[in-house]
């Protein structure tokens, strides 16, 4: 299926979009999670092997791929998180709540609480402020799982590599944050790439 919003999308293009994007997200959230496992074990695999006999050559070849397979993943769950947001712009325009609530598999016992009344007007809400994607299939205290709400996860990967990649949504969050809470982060001081990226200075 090709993803694009052009504005002439029906109510029913736009929730076989959301489907069909959840299904990948869910692909991808679980192929980076099996990748960490298996990275995880073949790295005490390789620390026990030393890189000098040929198992510990092979496992260091396989400890490559699975880090860039997983970067891979990483970068299109940032994709997929920055596809969304549109995508329920235009949702929320065109389609109907028990659309959306079917759509992102929202337990019918979700889908008119006080909650969702004060905070889910919107469909981006419903997936990350409510956190009701797959509550019908979910414990509620599997929920907070990248993949249980692989849309909530791919929302925050593309927030997070948005923050820290732009130096206007960096200046904009700190401004923002010290009007909020009484100007006690300081005064904005531009921080390099790097920086921004690892969290701290380098």
């Amino acid at each position: 299926m090709h993803l694009e919003l052009t504005g002439a999308e029906t109510s029913d293009q736009l929730i076989k979009q959301l489907v069909y994007l959840r299904g990948i997200a869910r692909r991808i959230v679980n192929v980076r999670i099996e990748s960490r496992e298996v990275l995880a074990e073949n790295t005490r695999l390789l620390d026990r092997l030393g890189t000098g006999t040929p198992e510990g050559a092979r496992a260091a070849v396989v400890a490559a791929k699975l880090q860039e397979g997983m970067l891979q993943a990483e970068s299109m769950e940032i994709e997929i998180g920055n596809y969304l947001m549109p995508l329920c712009d235009a949702l929320d325009r065109a389609a109907t709540r028990e659309q959306i609530f079917e759509a992102l598999n929202i337990n019918p016992a979700d889908r008119d609480t006080e909650q969702v009344r004060e905070y889910g007007d919107e469909a981006l809400h419903l997936i990350t402020v409510l956190h009701l994607e797959n509550s019908a299939m979910n414990r509620r205290e599997d929920w907070a799982s990248p993949q249980s709400q692989p849309l909530q996860w791919c929302h925050t990967m593309a927030l997070m590599r948005a923050m820290t990649t732009s130096p206007k949504l960096d200046r904009m969050l700190h401004e923002g944050a010290n009007e909020f809470f009484g100007g006690v982060f300081g005064e904005y001081r531009e921080r390099p790439l790097m920086e921004r990226l690892a969290g701290r200075a380098v």
